[in-house]
């Protein structure tokens, strides 16, 4: 059955969620501020500026008004940074009707008020919707994903029979679509990876290997457990797509703007020009944890060091290597 989608966001990651429904016979309607994408993808079906060579499909259609792009979706994807949800979600609400899913794609929490995607968003469209509102996360590359390559991610939407029709607007034979009831430990997941994976992009600028990495790894999975368990997730989302999975493909591609920001920071490289110009959540995620587990009585030392170099500021190779020398599993 084809229905009408509205992908809010034409970066890299939401373009490639509009090529990927479309192509599963669904009408697009994707909306953005950047209005020269939407006159590129309207005049060329190109989005040159966040997907390079993808050709995108005919049934994806630009709109500039955001009551016309989800009037009458049942499915509203939000694909913007995770400081911008809670304001495009205010602008959302009169226009939003009670029975339509929301699926979120930012993976981070609101700066200041902590909240998680989908509390920002149940709290601004100030409607009795929050069951059909949740998110996405796993291993997915926006570039590989458009490109038709094998992946899967995992979605949490409270409602059951509304999971079960985003699952069905998104999967393919080559997109996997999982889903979850644990709201809240997926979006932990998402938020958490990608502070970590700016530590697994230090160890690459350092030049220490894929031994460390996997040292490194292995104590990120350790700590996003605990907090995850702490703030109110499930344990076994950690070691899931959402947990593990994400984990891997963000800290180890070399798409990935958090790990390219680790990188520049382990080259001692001009890392603050890049975060000018990129969209990197890590660095936000990271000062939002740090402040909701730093009363908790948690030991995360990993966590600590990447804070310490972001925000003391510390030098990234001495952080990391006397973090090395001071961890104990015990």
């Amino acid at each position: 059955m084809s229905e009408t989608v509205a992908v809010l966001g034409a970066g890299n990651m939401g373009t490639a969620l509009a090529q990927v429904i479309a192509g599963n016979g669904h009408a697009v309607r994707l909306w953005s501020i950047e209005h020269d994408v939407l006159e590129e993808i309207k005049d060329h079906s190109l989005n040159t500026k966040y997907l390079e060579d993808v050709s995108l499909h005919d049934g994806i259609t630009a709109v500039w008004d955001l009551a016309e792009a989800v009037d009458g979706a049942r499915l509203i994807v939000i694909s913007v940074p995770s400081q911008i949800v809670p304001s495009l979600a205010r602008d959302l609400a009169p226009s939003v009707t009670p029975g339509q899913l929301v699926l979120n794609v930012a993976k981070g929490l609101e700066a200041g008020t902590h909240r998680r995607m989908s509390e920002a968003v149940a709290a601004e469209l100030a409607r009795p919707c929050t069951p059909f509102i949740g998110s996405m996360g796993g291993p997915a590359i926006a570039i590989d994903m458009a490109r038709g390559l094998p992946l899967a991610i995992i979605i949490a939407i409270a409602d059951p029979q509304g999971c079960a029709d985003a699952q069905s607007i998104l999967q393919n034979r080559n997109l996997k679509v999982e889903a979850t009831r644990d709201v809240t430990g997926l979006e932990l997941c998402a938020t958490l990876k990608n502070v970590y994976a700016i530590a697994l992009g230090i160890c690459d600028g350092i030049g220490h290997g894929t031994n460390y990495k996997a040292f490194l790894s292995s104590v990120a999975l350790a700590e996003m457990k605990a907090i995850n368990v702490t703030l109110g997730g499930q344990p076994e989302t950690v070691y899931g797509l959402a947990g593990v999975g994400d984990l891997l493909t963000t800290g180890f591609s070399e798409h990935s703007r958090n790990r390219t920001m680790g990188q520049k920071l382990g080259e001692d490289s001009d890392w603050k020009h890049f975060l000018e110009t990129n969209t990197v959540e890590g660095v936000v995620a990271c000062k939002a944890i740090s402040e909701l587990v730093s009363n908790r009585g948690l030991a995360v030392p990993l966590l600590d060091t990447v804070y310490d170099i972001l925000f003391d500021p510390q030098p990234a190779p001495a952080a990391l290597y006397r973090f090395f020398q001071d961890f104990s599993y015990n």
